[in-house]
């Protein structure tokens, strides 16, 4: 094992080995719209961790694989002679015929930078299914070595300044998650297709009658708008996703998790969110605001069933591996590592503990007596939208 993953990354707790391999997907329904050439075809990477019988003396992955370091780069952090807990191309483990699966929508960054959730479910008997959304993230690097660079339209331009009008910024950020949900549709098509090709490694093995969603900002508003537009998901999970598309308005009446940060900026004046430069003016301030917590209320409200909770001390970027990892003084994150209260190995913990308990109760059937009693279990946690 590198040393580096014992001591930085958590290890997976469920009694499968971890395994990891990735797809390149071409949708040929679909045009891409942030490439300099409109008729391009939609294509995406996808990282599958699954449940897995590896070869005793087989090494780990690499945690990023080496293209794909200037997103380590951007983010400054360190994540040199960094392995994974998963073992590449490792046969699937054969313990059931088949495992229910989870599509993985990540904002702004690759989904192996949720590696840590993702390990850990994969290791308690789920195909997790992480999508990389091109142009969102600083690179995509496919398998024949081919890379696209970032296009800040694919984030809505949510890491630079925020200018413009609160209306047109906020329309921007709904077609942002619509395309993302988008591409979730193609990835799930693909399994469909995957699953029944017997040269596959997965074929067969998935189980997509027990289909779920999960995603983190972005990418929780299109896990939940998916699963709101296609009878295909039985159930998901938003991490700390502010809901900018249509799922926000209506609701969804598939069961959801809502799992968030604690969000102080909306605790101040909208005055004073402008001095401290959490928003240009007071109206985009107080836009936002009843966007952010009414989409929340009525995920709540019209989930069948519906959990939210907020994790006392958790930021934004608690969900991914940033935590875990060396940061630079320079690093764009540094300022909300610092923010961030929640020790990492205890947020990792809790989000884990959510995600296995709601996935195994509404694609399993499985009791789950913790989601009936998560404010005891957990002293850190507030139950109901804020």
């Amino acid at each position: 094992m590198n040393q580096r993953a014992a001591e930085l990354l958590p290890e997976p707790t469920g009694h499968y080995a971890v395994g990891r391999l990735s797809y390149d997907v071409v949708d040929a329904t679909r045009t891409e719209i942030y490439a300099a050439n409109r008729e391009d075809l939609r294509e995406l990477v996808v990282f599958v961790w699954y449940p897995a019988n590896p070869e005793s003396a087989a090494d780990f992955a690499p945690y990023l694989p080496p293209a794909w370091a200037p997103v380590a780069e951007f983010l400054g952090i360190n994540v040199v002679g960094l392995s994974s807990h998963a073992v590449p191309n490792a046969a699937v483990a054969t313990d059931d015929s088949a495992y229910p699966v989870l599509l993985l929508s990540p904002s702004g960054f690759p989904p192996l930078l949720l590696s840590a959730i993702a390990e850990d479910l994969a290791s308690h008997g789920f195909v997790v299914v992480g999508v990389n959304h091109t142009y969102e993230t600083t690179v995509t690097v496919f398998a024949n070595g081919r890379i696209v660079p970032a296009n800040p339209a694919a984030i809505a331009g949510a890491l630079g300044a925020q200018t413009g009008s609160h209306e047109e910024v906020f329309r921007q950020r709904a077609a942002v998650c619509e395309y993302k949900t988008a591409d979730l549709a193609s990835v799930a098509n693909q399994l469909e297709r995957l699953n029944s090709d017997p040269a596959e490694r997965l074929a067969g093995r998935l189980d997509l009658g027990r289909f779920g969603a999960l995603g983190h900002s972005f990418g929780g508003d299109a896990a939940l708008e998916w699963c709101r537009a296609d009878p295909r998901c039985r159930a998901a999970v938003n991490l700390d996703g502010a809901l900018w598309s249509d799922v926000g308005r209506v609701g969804l009446d598939s069961p959801v998790l809502q799992v968030l940060a604690e969000h102080g900026e909306f605790a101040i004046a909208a005055e004073d969110a402008v001095k401290v430069g959490a928003a240009p003016n007071t109206n985009w301030f107080e836009a936002e605001k009843a966007i952010t917590f009414g989409g929340w209320r009525t995920v709540q409200q019209r989930a069948q069933p519906g959990y939210t909770v907020q994790i006392g001390g958790a930021t934004h970027l608690s969900f991914m591996d940033v935590p875990f990892l060396p940061v630079t003084d320079a690093s764009i994150v540094k300022p909300a590592v610092e923010a961030t209260k929640i020790e990492p190995q205890r947020m990792w913990r809790i989000t884990c503990d959510l995600l296995l308990a709601f996935f195994a109760r509404h694609l399993s059937g499985a009791a789950a007596p913790l989601l009936d009693g998560l404010a005891d279990q957990y002293p850190e946690l507030t139950i109901g939208p804020p």
